[in-house]
C-alpha cells in the first residue's frame, strides 16, 4: 500500500495551515500536507520531522513547515498507535508538491497480538503501577495531575517533578532529562517504555499528554523495576508511560 500521494501546490490551494503547530512564516521553502488514517480521518498530534526541524499536525490533520531551498529531503511521520511513515521529496519547479500522509494504525500489523491483548496488557500494568508505587520507589504521575497541568505536552507535566530536567531536542522538540546524570552523562535519554514495550530512541513529547493515564519515573538503574530493564548498558533512567485505554 502507498502510504505518500502528492498532489500540486496549485490544486491544493484551498489548504489553510495553522502556524500554530509548526514554524513560524522564515526564508525558505513551504511544505504543507495532510495526515490521516486508512479510513480516511484526519491524524491530530502526529509529529512531522525533516532535517531535524519538527512540525505537529492539527485537528484537521494538516501541517505547515520551511526547509532550507533544497530540492531532496526526507520526511518523517511519527505518531503513537500508528505506524511511523517516511519517505524521500523531491521539488517540482523549485517547489514542494503538498503532501498527503496515510498512515497505519500499529494494531493492523501485529500478527500475534489482537487489540484485546494489548488492552488486557495495559490494564495489567496499570494494576502492576499500584504495586510498585506501594514499594516507595520511583515518582508516579497520575490521570488526574496530568489533566491538572491542563497541557498537551509531558514535558510541561513532568518538570517539576523531583530530579527532572527538560531540555530543547531536535530543533525545537523537547525532552526529558534526569538531573543525577548531567555531570557524568549529560545528553544521555532516558529509557521509554510505552505499554510494556521499550521503544529506542523516543523523547516525551512525541507523546501527547491527553493519551497518557499514568507515568512513573525512576531516575537510576538501582530502583528501576527487573521489568523495565533490558540490555547490558546502564540506562540513564528509566520512564515508564501507560496510555489511555478507550
Amino acid at each position: 500500500m502507498r502510504h505518500i500521494h502528492f498532489v500540486t501546490l496549485v490544486a491544493a490551494t484551498g489548504l489553510a495551515v495553522s502556524t500554530a503547530g509548526g514554524q513560524p512564516n522564515v526564508a525558505g521553502r513551504e511544505l504543507v500536507g495532510l495526515v490521516r488514517d486508512s479510513s480516511g480521518i484526519a491524524v491530530e498530534d502526529a509529529i512531522i520531522e525533516i532535517s531535524g526541524v519538527l512540525a505537529r499536525t492539527d485537528a484537521r490533520g494538516a501541517f505547515r513547515l520551511y526547509t532550507s531551498n533544497v530540492d531532496t529531503v526526507t520526511i518523517a511521520i511519527r505518531r503513537l498507535g500508528f505506524l511511523p511513515v517516511s519517505a524521500f521529496l523531491t521539488a517540482r519547479d523549485r517547489k514542494w508538491d503538498t503532501v498527503v500522509v496515510e498512515m497505519d494504525r500499529a494494531a493492523q500489523r501485529l500478527a500475534n497480538v489482537s487489540v484485546k491483548a494489548a488492552s488486557a496488557l495495559a490494564r495489567l500494568g496499570l494494576k502492576d503501577l499500584e504495586e510498585r508505587r506501594r514499594t516507595g520507589f520511583g515518582q508516579f504521575v497520575s490521570r488526574e495531575e496530568i489533566a491538572e497541568r491542563n497541557t498537551n505536552r509531558p514535558s510541561d507535566v513532568l518538570r517539576d517533578k523531583r530530579g527532572v530536567r527538560v531540555v530543547r531536542v531536535r530543533a525545537g522538540g523537547h525532552g526529558v532529562r534526569f538531573a543525577a546524570f548531567t555531570s557524568s552523562r549529560p545528553n544521555c535519554a532516558p529509557s521509554i517504555w510505552v505499554d510494556g514495550q521499550l521503544v529506542p530512541g523516543m523523547e516525551m513529547d512525541e507523546i501527547t499528554a491527553n493519551d497518557i493515564e499514568a507515568i512513573e519515573l525512576y531516575a537510576n538503574w538501582t530502583s528501576t523495576p527487573m521489568e523495565f530493564s533490558k540490555g547490558t548498558e546502564l540506562p540513564c533512567g528509566t520512564i515508564v508511560v501507560w496510555t489511555r485505554i478507550s
